[in-house]
């Protein structure tokens, strides 16, 4: 072969060779181009959807910033004035409770012209009844607000909700605290379980058997009335009454008699009848489970009063909570030197001492049971 044809071939296999790595180089060009391509083409997509999702988790934060504040203000300005009123009768309630320990320590409980609830005056009496229903009432207005509120948003108001809640459980309470896991109460003349008839008497019985056989509580019908009847509409407020407002409703009636006066007065002493008779003749030696319950309830006030004063922590809150080794335990006591304060009829017959301290430790165990129940919920 001639030196031309040869370099003519040798020409012509460069020239495929190029061509060959030319087309080779375009392919991979074009496929490494075209996954740059689709990675651009995802990283947007990624992008895209991460920026979409940004903007809706942004807008659901800002929404979710917006119910709260919202709601927030809906909250505070609908509860908090309550929040306050229900520890300020809190507190007079507590005070009332400590009122009736005084009364049976220097024996104005016992029969006879002394006894501040058959005194002729009936203020005393009145007085006993508004302020243990008022607190009840507050709970029940607040609880009325919460299907438009959202109690979860803060805590001291949902705590302070839910103990009022419990003072009012107390007052329908009677048989649980006369049970285990309560201290077991002995209620003498040999009688063992608390069996009070479903109707009242029409005389009280003897002073023994009113340990056990009177009703020392009330149903929640019976409850849900007297606070009813406590509350007052102005426009479009309801409010509890005062108790200048509650001893004018009356009209001066009695509610310890058997008389109807008719009109506002005669439905209120209609409706308050069984508080009224919770009242009447009461004394803790006669009323052991009465007092029990208004242990758990003083129990509750006395949180109540801690909360306001700031423990945001349930625990530190139930150790200020209990009664038992408070600095005010004395002002519970109803016994004192035991002259004045036990009923002649019933020195000798129970244990009044043992019975103090148990009424007490029922109050905080009902307290302590009642956080359990918060923190479970």
């Amino acid at each position: 072969m001639s030196a031309d044809v040869q370099s003519a071939w040798i020409a012509a296999g460069a020239a495929i060779l190029v061509s060959v790595f030319s087309l080779a180089t375009a392919v991979w060009t074009n496929v490494v181009s075209g996954k740059t391509q689709r990675a651009a083409d995802a990283t947007a997509r990624s992008l895209a959807d991460l920026t979409a999702k940004l903007s809706n988790e942004n807008d659901a934060a800002k929404a979710k910033r917006d119910y709260e504040y919202k709601a927030r203000k809906r909250l505070y300005r609908e509860l908090y004035p309550l929040a306050f009123q229900l520890q300020e009768a809190a507190l007079s309630a507590r005070h009332r409770i400590m009122n009736l320990a005084l009364a049976a320590r220097g024996g104005w409980l016992a029969p006879g012209a002394k006894n501040w609830l058959t005194s002729p005056n009936p203020y005393y009496f009145t007085s006993i009844v508004h302020d243990l229903i008022a607190p009840l009432a507050l709970y029940e207005l607040m609880s009325r607000k919460l299907t438009l509120l959202d109690l979860t948003l803060d805590y001291d108001l949902r705590c302070q909700h839910f103990i009022a809640r419990q003072a009012y459980e107390a007052l329908r309470s009677d048989y649980n605290l006369s049970q285990a896991p309560y201290p077991l109460l002995a209620f003498g003349g040999g009688a063992g379980t608390y069996d009070p008839p479903e109707d009242r008497p029409k005389d009280l019985p003897p002073e023994l058997d009113q340990r056990w056989g009177w009703r020392q509580g009330l149903y929640s019908g019976q409850i849900g009335q007297a606070v009813a009847i406590m509350l007052m509409t102005e426009g479009a407020k309801t409010r509890v009454m005062t108790f200048a407002e509650f001893a004018g409703a009356l009209g001066g009636a009695d509610l310890r008699t058997d008389d109807h006066p008719g009109g506002v007065a005669g439905s209120m002493k209609t409706v308050l009848g069984p508080m009224a008779d919770l009242v009447h003749g009461f004394h803790p030696a006669r009323r052991p489970i009465t007092w029990r319950i208004l242990m758990a309830q003083a129990a509750c006030y006395r949180t109540l009063a801690v909360a306001k004063d700031g423990h945001p922590d349930p625990e530190a809150l139930l150790n200020a909570s209990r009664l038992a080794g408070a600095k005010d335990v004395t002002d519970f006591d109803w016994i004192g030197d035991g002259e004045e304060s036990i009923p002649p009829a019933l020195k000798g017959a129970v244990d009044f001492a043992a019975e103090q301290k148990d009424a007490l430790a029922a109050g905080d165990q009902f307290i302590e049971r009642a956080f359990k129940a918060f923190g479970a919920g």
